[in-house]
């Protein structure tokens, strides 16, 4: 369950070979690089290279010409083409320049389509006019004022207009909605003709744009629909000359482009080098499986390679390289909202993914709910890409499982045999068994937590905290004494032995500091006085028994849940009952949905809750930074 081993290798060689170092070794290997010229030597001694970079503008011209093509910005293989910076310019150029010709045409095509079609939803108010337009709008004798009206106020608002002194209303267009209008009237009368229209359902808007508004404009609307219709045709035959063109050059343009890419990104990465004098110095974090590759492809560009193996000194700032796992990447987006581990500790996906299944199984178990579980999952999961989906998807199966251990099908325990939780002493067996569960899994993290402090060399805690040595034996010991008297009648609680080898492991715990500066367990220790080191123990003592209890009596909500799982749908099944006999099945649908999604929301916050409360917290500090190697972004043109 650990995670990856890494290395800190350090690379030196001429600076004739650097640009090639860089590539070779950040970009085609998995390498975090570190700063050079501040990691390694003394302040001053290395000084960062020149970073311009040459390959930005045929890179530039290369993301156009794929935007203008059509093609989406990706990797394509490019090793052995034999691309230089010189014939990617003059390939960009030869064919930048037909293909922006196409794609300048097209462009300006389709813009006189759409120009025309928006000239022509200007005219179509005043289609049925039969005078040019230009002398309308400039006409100065009379108010004019455009307006418009809803079809079933037409009628009285014309009956209206003829009553009316010194005001001409005259139909000018329509469409499904409304009829548009012209109103003229005379100087001196315009104002109160236009109150008793407004009040008869006309709405007087503003004068139209003039611009293009010339001539009859029925005719001018055909003239307009036919050039839009060519000017479109023309714009698809030259997308259609474009695509072929992307068809034919477009692999190449695309395998340039990740040429340049590639180049452009190892320039960039000139930034995290160090040089001095004629030689330049890389240096960064690398998996140590793969050392023996990089180490030969470094010693193949006539560079020396040094491999460091993580120090004391370096723990939290190594990087953490998880190992590949399908479950445990389910699980990861929880692990995230705790952090990463550090370097060295234990990876704590895979232990969530089981436990947390575990937990959701025992609270939520029945087949048919979890059968749906998984369905809603897949569909969340496969179709909307959402991780929460995965996860559903995953605890199904758990819920199905302890469904049949249960022998409950949406609800329904009669149809199949089982363990019935309602039943007999079933409550308290259940609330037994997870209160065991919970003691085992604190006993394991424990185990976990003395594993990494070893790995870390944090002696004092691996041997005498309340998550190490003495503390497990403590709480093993405690709970053993319980079982043996209470299940087997071995009266072992009664034995002085018994209580004193407990005192003696409570003692250890109090005593962990004094002790481990007498055994020289700790290095770098902050001095204090022994009466301090006394009441600090005292308290980190008092501070684990109440962890101990309260852990522990925590995981009965597991049991607790499985019981109002039961119960709810007991509820469920009652009021859907009928009066003779028989259950509606509109009832027990609704009455499923509605536990599902409340349960099913509890359960994954409460697993969730013991898996960082009750478990994490005792050897999982969430305080590391994840791996990120050097890697090169195909998809965007930018560095």
């Amino acid at each position: 369950m650990a995670t990856e081993k890494l290395v800190r290798a350090v690379v030196s060689g001429p600076v004739a070979v650097m640009d090639e170092a860089i590539r070779t070794l950040m970009l085609d290997h998995e390498f975090q690089p570190l700063q050079a010229s501040s990691t390694l030597g003394g302040k001053g001694e290395l000084q960062v290279p020149d970073c311009d970079d040459i390959y930005r503008p045929a890179l530039d011209s290369a993301t156009a010409l794929l935007g203008k093509l059509g093609v989406t910005p990706g990797f394509q293989a490019f090793k052995g083409a034999g691309y230089t910076l010189e014939n990617c310019e003059s390939w960009l150029t030869e064919n930048s320049a037909a293909v922006a010709r196409l794609a300048t045409k097209r462009n300006s095509a389709l813009a006189l389509a759409q120009d025309d079609r928006e000239l022509i939803g200007r005219l179509e108010p005043f289609s049925l006019l039969e005078v040019d337009l230009e002398e309308l709008l400039n006409m100065k004798s009379m108010r004019m004022h455009f307006g418009s009206t809803a079809l079933e106020f037409w009628p009285e608002l014309r009956r209206e207009a003829e009553t009316e002194y010194g005001a001409f209303l005259f139909r000018s267009g329509f469409d499904k909605e409304k009829i548009y209008c012209i109103l003229l009237t005379l100087p001196g009368t315009s104002v109160m003709a236009e109150e008793r229209l407004c009040s008869k359902g006309l709405v007087l808007e503003d004068l139209p744009n003039a611009a293009g508004l010339t001539g009859i404009p029925a005719k001018r609307i055909a003239e307009l629909r036919a050039e839009a219709e060519a000017a479109q045709k023309e714009g698809e035959e030259l997308n259609r000359q474009l695509a072929a063109l992307a068809g034919k050059i477009g692999a190449e343009a695309l395998a340039r482009y990740s040429w340049l890419k590639y180049m452009s990104e190892g320039v960039a990465l000139r930034r995290m080098a160090g040089v001095d004098g004629g030689s330049f110095f890389i240096c960064g974090w690398t998996p140590a499986k793969g050392c023996e590759a990089f180490e030969a492809d470094a010693h193949a560009l006539g560079c020396a390679c040094r491999k460091e193996k993580p120090g004391v000194m370096d723990a939290g700032k190594v990087p953490v390289k998880f190992k590949k796992g399908r479950l445990a990447k389910v699980f990861a987006p929880f692990v995230d909202m705790y952090g990463v581990p550090a370097y060295g500790e234990a990876d704590p996906r895979l232990f969530l993914a089981l436990t947390y299944c575990l937990f959701f199984g025992m609270m939520f178990g029945d087949i048919g709910q979890g059968a749906v579980l998984i369905l809603v999952g897949l569909y969340m999961y496969k179709k909307r890409g959402s991780w929460l989906g995965g996860i559903l998807a995953c605890v199904g199966v758990p819920a199905i499982i302890f469904g049949l251990i249960y022998g409950s099908v949406f609800g329904n325990e009669h149809l199949l045999p089982g363990f019935k939780v309602l039943e007999g002493d079933g409550v308290v067996t259940i609330l037994l068994v997870s209160a065991a569960i919970g003691i085992f899994l604190i006993l394991l993290t424990g185990v976990l937590n003395i594993m990494t402090c070893f790995r870390q060399r944090e002696f004092r805690k691996a041997l005498f905290s309340a998550n190490g040595v003495t503390g497990v034996l403590f709480l093993a010991l405690l709970v053993a004494g319980v079982v043996l008297t209470m299940v087997l009648s071995i009266p072992v609680l009664s034995s002085a032995a018994y209580w004193a080898v407990l005192g003696v492991l409570l003692l250890t715990i109090w005593l962990s500091e004094p002790l481990a500066l007498l055994l020289r367990l700790e290095r770098n220790h902050e001095e204090k006085g022994i009466g301090m080191m006394v009441l600090e123990g005292f308290f980190e003592l008092f501070e684990a028994v109440l962890s101990w209890l309260s852990n522990c009596l925590s995981f009965l909500r597991v049991g607790t849940y499985a019981v109002i799982h039961a119960i709810m749908m007991m509820i469920v099944y009652q009021l859907s009952a009928k009066s003779g006999g028989g259950y509606s099945i509109f009832g027990l649908v609704i009455g499923n949905a509605i536990v599902m999604v409340i349960e099913a929301a509890l359960v994954c916050i409460q697993s969730l809750r013991l898996e960082f409360y009750e478990l994490f917290s005792r050897f999982y500090t969430g305080r590391g930074t994840s791996f990120k190697p050097a890697t090169v972004d195909y998809s965007s043109g930018r560095a």
